[in-house]
């Protein structure tokens, strides 16, 4: 599948992405991150992972534009935190899409959850051989909870684009 970003009416074919790479190399030139070492395929590369994680880890507000739509903005009667119509793709997701990215450069974003033979969360698993010893720890509850990156993460719920805790109406 190609590099394609959304556009801002979510009518983009097979868009994988809500960001240009060249994009992604200003947001953090301006704030002094290094992304020289890294070739273009494999920033593209990493915008989608974390255009999958943005999609994948949060409910957002409004519905999606288009019928059938790849990603999950931009998304119509959507109300941010002071009531205001969102339009095409906010600035918060592309924000969190450069920030994100540059996780997925040097770590998993998104990692799928190591389980025991019975379908437990395994939280830790400790192991030695001689004299054998083996700890392992599980999640508390049946649910994995996805990983959380709070300066990418708090640009979404600040602008009030995620749902929390339930559905949010906009009071009319």
């Amino acid at each position: 599948m190609a590099f394609t970003v959304q556009n801002d009416i979510g009518t983009q074919a097979g868009a994988n992405s809500y960001v240009t790479s060249t994009e992604f190399k200003e947001y953090h030139k301006d704030r002094g991150n290094s992304v020289s070492a890294y070739s273009t395929s494999q920033i593209q590369a990493a915008i989608v992972r974390a255009t999958d994680y943005l999609d994948l880890r949060f409910a957002y507000i409004g519905e999606r534009s288009q019928s059938p739509q790849d990603t999950e903005w931009p998304r119509t009667n959507a109300f941010d935190i002071e009531e205001d119509l969102v339009n095409g793709v906010p600035t918060e997701v592309k924000e969190a899409t450069y920030e994100y990215a540059l996780i997925s450069l040097s770590a998993t974003i998104n990692p799928i959850p190591l389980r025991d033979d019975t379908g437990q969360t395994v939280t830790r698993k400790k192991e030695r051989v001689g004299p054998i010893e083996e700890d392992t720890r599980y999640t508390e509850g049946p649910v994995f909870t996805m990983p959380k990156y709070p300066p990418a993460d708090l640009k979404l719920i600040r602008r009030g684009l995620v749902i929390q805790g339930g559905t949010m109406r906009r009071a009319d």
